[in-house]
């Protein structure tokens, strides 16, 4: 079942296709018992309320106002503050969830007090157990709507009743405390009261559990790493910002138990032989596999996005194109890969510092896990039916595999060549061997007379156009196998995977560390749960398995930093629970999932703090190569040079004070007891 068959969208005439997001219901005090409170009144009714839920899904976007919600321009968003994802339109800024989500959140909150307060009144001409489960859905939709603003802004005016849509908002913001026990109230409901029936795009019981482990989750990292960014009206006393720390626990445990909830459901991890495919399939059969358990489903008659024109790289599409590639420090995350262990940076030299030679463009990612070969493109493979990924950044002339060529580029995060500079690093005793196009990719410039194409028509490139600064495009949520001709924008469809069974074994996994390593009577078995959680995971993506719970159970404090050892830039306070933080960073990596994680760790401002991205620079020994006659690609021995990106020098840093968002000003305005937050 689409709900969103029964929601009312408008098309913007132009390039721009968007949801008007007006709720098509009519006011309160002109609703009747015979207009909605049957079951089909009740459906439609129930279909806005989900067409408005604040879902961070594909058209989450800094452009077009909304507070980032229904903006189809998806380039620039809170992805790029995190180090998972990377374009040219992020530039040398952090993209902050700053948006003024407010108005249109009360909107909804209004229309779902509507049916938890009227419904009551109608048990004795409906099914009073319906009843009950349709309050438990609208007060799922409430919690959901709330969270998305206390997750901002703190505390919030809390509101049980309907208001006349005539009426001033005249209200104080309740504490973040009182908030957060609130929805928590809210999702406890949903998850006593409502079915356990599965339809694509509404909430059941299990949803409202998982939901309430992210909550919950959440609420517990505030209480217990946010206590420096606490703050306290000097007016009314309210603590509208930060959680009690002696409550941590307390939410921990919440977060735990609505996991296990979850389980009591028909939910269970994509698994296969396969294991690439297995994480291919998550995505791909979103709408019909046992992993999802909230999705928003699109329809080209209603509601649409443009993630594969606006993602492709810009030679697979027709136009936009080009606006997602990665970080090689995000991909350095995964297992499989030459890791220098001393540095957490990929190792392409061997013991005397010369480069190593791979037989191929991709041999560097032969054996890394499959997860990772399913969240980016592989070099020399097809994409979009019929283009081969062709990265190269140049060529190296005049020598052979059989020559040392050592490394002189310094990869510490922190130096930047620009473009010529990092070529010239490339000699043969004292002759410089590497060439660079001078032109765009798709310009297919050659050297000299061979035919040869110096850059990669994918890139990477100095060019203004989206070619790819990091040598390293993303794949996941595309459809790989959709024609150029049928890719264009507001004509995708593919579901948004809003939660699914994977982020509740994380969740789970979490608090039971937290709880464990935070005084839990029961902490070996939690670490126990906590170990066999991580490695289902794990096992289907591919990586290594944990060896023993004690993994987790480990204490020590990890030294964090740029380039200070294997995961040293994912800031934890023990190394069990960078395990877990680094594990999110692999599995939930383009979900607009990690923004929201290292604001409740609060390690935002350290671990974003001067992050540079860097690229994986990939040359191709001229004497070896063999151009594919159909393809124009040239074929042959490699070698890899990581380093901060070339054609970017500019650096990302998240300011402290955004752990939590400014109030909007106009709402200040209209209600003069919406006290603002601190350093605003």
């Amino acid at each position: 079942m689409k709900l969103l068959r029964n929601i009312v969208f408008c098309t913007f005439f132009g390039a721009a296709f968007t949801a008007c997001q007006d709720l098509n219901i009519p006011p309160k005090n002109i609703l009747s018992g015979s207009d909605i409170y049957n079951e089909g009144g009740i459906t439609a009714y129930m279909s806005a309320l989900y067409s408005h839920l604040p879902m961070e899904d594909f058209n989450m976007g800094d452009d077009g106002g909304r507070g980032g919600f229904f903006n189809w321009y998806c380039v620039k968003t809170t992805l790029g503050s995190t180090g998972e994802f990377a374009n040219n339109e992020c530039g040398n800024s952090m993209v902050y969830g700053d948006k003024g989500y407010w108005g249109d959140a009360y909107k909804n909150i209004r229309q779902c007090n509507v049916l938890i307060n009227d419904l009551p009144n109608y048990e004795s001409t409906l099914n009073p157990a319906d009843v009950k489960a349709w309050i438990g859905e609208a007060r799922f939709v409430r919690a959901y709507t709330y969270f998305a603003l206390v997750k901002r802004y703190g505390g919030v005016p809390l509101l049980e009743k309907a208001q006349n849509l005539n009426d001033t908002l005249t209200i104080a913001r309740s504490s973040h405390q009182e908030c957060v026990d609130f929805i928590l109230r809210d999702l406890d409901y949903a998850m006593q009261n409502m079915s356990g029936e599965k339809i694509n795009g509404r909430a059941n019981k299990w949803v409202a559990a998982a939901i309430k482990s992210r909550v919950a989750l959440y609420a517990g990292s505030v209480a217990r790493y946010g206590q420096n960014f606490n703050y306290t009206s000097a007016t009314t006393g309210t603590q509208l910002c930060g959680l009690p720390e002696n409550l941590a626990n307390n939410y921990f445990q919440q977060a735990y138990d609505a996991a296990k909830f979850v389980d009591g459901g028909s939910y269970a991890l994509v698994t296969g032989s396969d294991k690439r495919q297995a994480c291919y399939d998550v995505f791909d059969k979103a709408a019909s596999n046992t992993e999802s358990i909230l999705i928003r489903e699109y329809d080209i008659n209603n509601y649409v996005h443009s993630w594969d024109q606006c993602m492709a790289p810009s030679r697979m599409v027709s136009s936009y194109g080009g606006r997602y590639f990665v970080p090689l420090d995000w991909v350095e995350l995964f297992d499989g890969l030459p890791i220098d262990p001393t540095t957490g940076f990929l190792k392409t030299t061997d013991a005397n510092g010369d480069y190593v030679v791979y037989n191929s463009v991709h041999g560097i990612y032969d054996n890394a896990e499959p997860r990772l070969k399913a969240s980016i493109m592989i070099p020399g493979e097809t994409y979009k039916v019929k283009y081969e990924l062709d990265m190269r950044t140049g060529l190296l002339v005049d020598c052979t595999p059989a020559d040392k060529i050592k490394k002189t580029t310094k990869d510490d995060g922190k130096t930047t060549y620009n473009w010529n500079n990092g070529v010239n690093a490339f000699k043969v005793g004292n002759k410089v061997v590497a060439v660079r196009a001078t032109r765009r990719p798709r310009d297919g410039q050659t050297y000299q007379e061979t035919g040869i194409a110096i850059c990669g028509f994918d890139g990477p490139s100095t060019s203004a156009e989206n070619t790819c600064n990091t040598g390293i495009y993303g794949v996941k949520h595309l459809v790989r196998n959709l024609p150029t001709g049928e890719t264009a924008l507001h004509r995708s469809t593919q579901p948004w995977v809003d939660i699914r069974y994977a982020e509740v074994l994380l969740n789970r996994a979490e608090a039971a560390v937290e709880l464990a390593q935070n005084g839990a009577s029961n902490a070996s078995d939690l670490y126990q749960d906590a170990f066999v959680c991580m490695n289902k995971v794990r096992d289907r993506a591919g990586a290594n398995l944990l060896a023993s719970p004690s993994q987790l159970a480990d204490m020590e404090a990890p030294v964090n930093g740029i380039g200070l050892g294997r995961y040293s830039w994912i800031f934890a306070p023990t190394k069990g629970l960078q395990l877990i933080r680094v594990e999110r960073y692999k599995e939930l990596a383009i979900e607009h999932k990690l923004f929201w994680d290292i604001k409740r760790w609060f390690t935002a401002d350290q671990q974003m703090r001067d992050f540079r991205w860097r690229m994986l620079a990939s040359y191709l020994f001229l004497s070896t190569a063999v151009k594919d006659p159909d393809t124009g690609i040239p074929h042959g021995k490699y070698i890899f040079d990581s380093r901060v990106c070339d054609s970017y020098g500019g650096t990302h840093t998240f300011d402290s004070k955004y752990y939590y968002e400014r109030i909007p000003e106009g709402e200040r305005k209209i209600n003069y007891l919406l006290e603002q937050n601190a350093r605003y």
